[in-house]
């Protein structure tokens, strides 16, 4: 007895089939790049597992290129990319929920609701490397691939990177950070550079043991040994520099304030007290420059002064303080006021000030605050942000100021750097992040800074950490979170122009336009033959 065949079932079958492999396939991509994603967060402070971070790109590689030229599709891709971005975010940031919690009395659930959706909007950078990965290699099925996704996937993430912007800037290439030797090749190209090697390197790599291609293994090879070799031929030369340079003595305040202490305005004579006490401890060791943290001055300072205050309780230059100081200060006029770095010299006159250039949003100023009609009056407009990068003069030198996360702005410390400092100071108070990874965080991307100008950086953080930033990217002295201390650093007057300052970025206009050459030739090979 024959039994019947319906067509209706089969295709259900098949139906069924398909979405179980597409289920597969989604869930084979997301896997991955969550691999992928823990081991570049690996790599963050405090754990920093640097060497675990090249994982990172070929895991991504794998997820979106099953094999050599085949293509999961855009769509995974992009997932795959998210999941990527998410995991590493969630590991190298988890202490956002706490902070929700902590300061802006948000309910734990709804902190780590609004912490995911921070990962994921941090995130986006590597699902549109993803995406554009993914949808770039399905040409392989029609024969139309011209470069591979072993060199398509890191141009992406050059792209991406570049374009995309991110409220704390964590770039593939910075995960090499703790290193030393690998980031030396910053003053070359900056972060763009660092991201196109390291994911070269891992995708070449990866594609050479898949496929035992002797050009892919050479190729990963030049983009992971070139660089080292560099660093340990670029260090010697850099630190020989330095040693060679004139030295300032410059001391280091690290009051170590706590966040609702410095909001109490009945303590505000006992913290300016606390300052110059620590600044006369500095000055009687031979320090000819005290720096104090991002408004450490806890008194409103009106910009038309010209001099250090007349009321004693007031002063800087009081209790045995001699100065030269820069500390920073909410400084205002009638309509404005400002996060502002002010330099006061031993007579007692203000000689500069810097006023910060980027501000946080909701942070220091309400976005849009002109369009909120009648909510305006209950809605404080906040900080006003001001007119770029300078450097201001102290104790005979010229100081590049990076006010708080302006430390974290590649374009910004690159401006400033282009203004010939003899070094950079950030100023920054990450009392907010209370006992959590993000300060040591903070000061892994920062010293990149350092390196990418070929300047020392001195960081006056109120709750730290606090460091001396050596121009090779080392440290020469850092402090602890949530310690009350200061030191005293030798840093050295260093000039000079690196190929990042001057020129910029040029590692992603040359990758932008190999994937634009790359289309135009997929495009001309798909268009008909003439007729025979």
């Amino acid at each position: 007895m024959s039994v019947p065949h319906h067509p209706a079932t089969g295709s259900r079958h098949a139906g069924h089939a398909r979405t179980h492999g597409h289920l597969q396939a989604s869930a084979r991509a997301v896997g991955l790049g969550l691999a992928g994603g823990l081991c570049v967060g690996l790599a963050g402070a405090p754990s920093e597992l640097f060497a675990v971070a090249f994982l990172g790109p070929a895991l991504l590689l794998a997820a979106i290129e099953p094999e050599p030229r085949a293509s999961v599709g855009p769509r995974n891709g992009a997932l795959a990319g998210l999941a990527f971005g998410v995991a590493c975010n969630a590991l190298t940031m988890p202490w956002v929920a706490g902070l929700l919690s902590s300061f802006a009395g948000i309910p734990a659930p709804l902190a780590w609701a609004v912490s995911a959706m921070l990962w994921t909007v941090q995130a986006l950078p590597w699902a549109l490397a993803g995406w554009g990965a993914a949808a770039w290699t399905q040409g392989a099925a029609t024969g139309r691939l011209v470069l591979p996704g072993w060199i398509v996937l890191p141009g992406w993430i050059v792209l991406a990177g570049s374009v995309t912007p991110m409220l704390f800037p964590w770039r593939l290439g910075i995960s090499q950070m703790p290193g030393v030797l690998f980031v030396q090749s910053a003053e070359l190209g900056g972060p763009p550079l660092l991201d196109l090697l390291m994911a070269l390197g891992a995708c070449a790599a990866l594609h050479a043991l898949r496929e035992r291609r002797a050009r892919a293994a050479a190729v990963a090879t030049a983009a992971i040994v070139a660089p080292l070799l560099y660093g340990a031929l670029r260090l010697p030369t850099v630190r020989a520099e330095r040693i060679a340079s004139p030295a300032l003595r410059v001391g280091v305040v690290q009051p170590s304030i706590g966040v609702e202490a410095r909001s109490d305005p009945m303590l505000r004579e006992s913290h300016l007290a606390r300052h110059r006490t620590m600044t006369t401890e500095l000055e009687a060791e031979g320090a000819e420059l005290v720096l104090w943290p991002e408004s450490a001055y806890p008194f409103p300072l009106d910009r038309s002064e010209a001099s250090d205050s007349l009321q004693p309780h007031r002063r800087v230059l009081h209790q045995g303080v001699r100065g030269p100081v820069l500390f920073g200060a909410v400084t205002s006029d009638a309509t404005h006021r400002y996060n502002s770095v002010v330099a006061l010299d031993a007579s007692g006159r203000f000689t500069g000030r810097y006023d910060k250039a980027h501000l946080l949003a909701f942070g220091e100023y309400t976005p849009l605050h002109e369009w909120l009609g009648p909510l305006r009056r209950v809605v404080p407009r906040g900080l006003d942000a001001g007119g770029g990068a300078r450097t201001l003069d102290a104790a005979g030198v010229r100081i590049g100021v990076l006010d708080c996360y302006e430390d974290l702005l590649v374009d910004h410390a690159r401006r400033t750097a282009a203004l010939d400092p003899d070094f950079l100071a950030n100023f920054t108070n990450d009392a907010w992040f209370g006992a959590t990874a993000a300060p040591h965080l903070h000061h892994m991307l920062a010293r990149l800074r350092a390196v990418e100008t070929r300047r020392d950086m001195v960081r006056a953080v109120n709750s730290g950490v606090s460091a001396l930033v050596l121009a090779t990217g080392e440290d020469e002295h850092r402090t602890a979170p949530f310690e009350r201390t200061s030191f005293i650093a030798d840093v050295r007057r260093l000039s000079g122009t690196t190929p990042w300052v001057r020129w910029g970025d040029l590692t992603t206009p040359f990758v932008a336009f190999g994937l634009l050459l790359d289309a135009v030739r997929r495009r001309r090979q798909s268009l008909p033959g003439p007729p025979d």
